[in-house]
């Protein structure tokens, strides 16, 4: 048994390894055969991402922009861990994101006390979109991931319904809702690059993700149900009721992950909030091999992947 775990635990770590080193031998071509130097592409890669200077920090924009993205990637984690492939974490984020703003801007609360009711509201949003894959699923037999498409496609139209009309900003001329209150938003540590509490957030949830996800029994629970659901249900486990729960989590992560952007970074929600931060998420889950440390540190080299490309753009 402690072979068959050493061996799954070696391919969880060596398959991301490979498909890191792969892309970057496929890049590193692309790039030789368009004429330019592969070595100087990624030192301008490096110097863009994970560099600090007395003006400006680069390392703290790739810190701000991974910590959304490092909670839809525990979000994926905690549903595939479980044997749900829903891909809903982009409605999960968005959603989320919203109900922070709405608590941050339309209930006063004081300072300190604020940002964290916001970021509960972005919790349970989250938690109720991504049950909804799950209920069809574990009642209806209907396949999880084409209703969280459908979800995703149901939560952008509703977002762009509500930013264009009942929460649209009186005072702009764009599609955007009010700011949120000072006191709903995350301290900062940085202004220039907003690295501040969601950083701090983002990694409490990895700590507290993976402690639940191999210490806790509700967290093998989980596990045994995506990976060997017939043991499960024949040692008396509630296979049913861990997928149900790995989903309304995996769905509060993914909220928080939206909640901590807007109340971090935006301080408001515009239309076309959904820009892709939720599938960023499932592919840094996936190449990270499902795991919450590896999952976490993906969506950290993406971010700085991002940060980088388009500083040198």
């Amino acid at each position: 048994m402690k072979d068959l775990d050493l061996a799954r635990s070696a391919q969880r770590v060596a398959v991301p390894i490979v498909a890191v080193v792969l892309a970057l031998v496929l890049g590193g071509v692309l790039i030789a055969v368009s004429g330019r130097s592969p070595v100087d592409a990624l030192a301008a890669m490096w110097q863009a991402s994970f560099t600090c200077s007395p003006q400006y920090c680069n390392l703290g924009t790739v810190l701000t922009t991974a910590a959304p993205l490092i909670m839809t990637a525990l979000g994926a984690v905690m549903v595939l861990r479980a044997g749900l492939f829903s891909i809903g974490q982009e409605g999960q984020y968005a959603l989320g994101g919203l109900a922070a703003v709405c608590v941050g801007y339309m209930i006063h609360l004081p300072a300190g006390v604020h940002w964290i009711v916001a970021l509960l509201a972005g919790a349970l949003a989250g938690a109720l979109v991504g049950l909804v894959p799950a209920v069809f699923r574990v009642f209806l037999g209907a396949n999880e991931l084409i209703v969280s498409i459908i979800v995703n496609s149901m939560v952008a139209l509703l977002l762009s319904f509500l930013i264009n009309y009942p929460l649209r900003d009186a005072g702009g001329t764009s599609s955007y809702t009010p700011q949120i209150d000072e006191t709903a938003r995350l301290p900062v540590f940085d202004p220039g690059t907003k690295l501040g509490m969601n950083v701090v957030i983002a990694l409490v949830f990895v700590v507290l993700t993976a402690i639940y996800m191999s210490r806790t029994t509700w967290g093998y629970e989980q596990r045994m149900a995506g990976e060997a659901p017939i043991f499960a249900r024949y040692t008396g486990m509630r296979t049913r009721i861990a997928v149900m729960r790995a989903a309304a989590i995996g769905g509060a992560l993914a909220g928080i992950g939206g909640a901590i952007q807007v109340l971090g970074m935006n301080y408001r929600v515009i239309d076309g909030f959904m820009d892709g931060t939720g599938f960023n998420g499932l592919t840094a889950a996936i190449l990270g091999g499902t795991t919450v440390i590896g999952g976490a540190v993906a969506a950290f080299l993406f971010a700085g992947i991002s940060v980088g490309a388009l500083h040198r753009s």
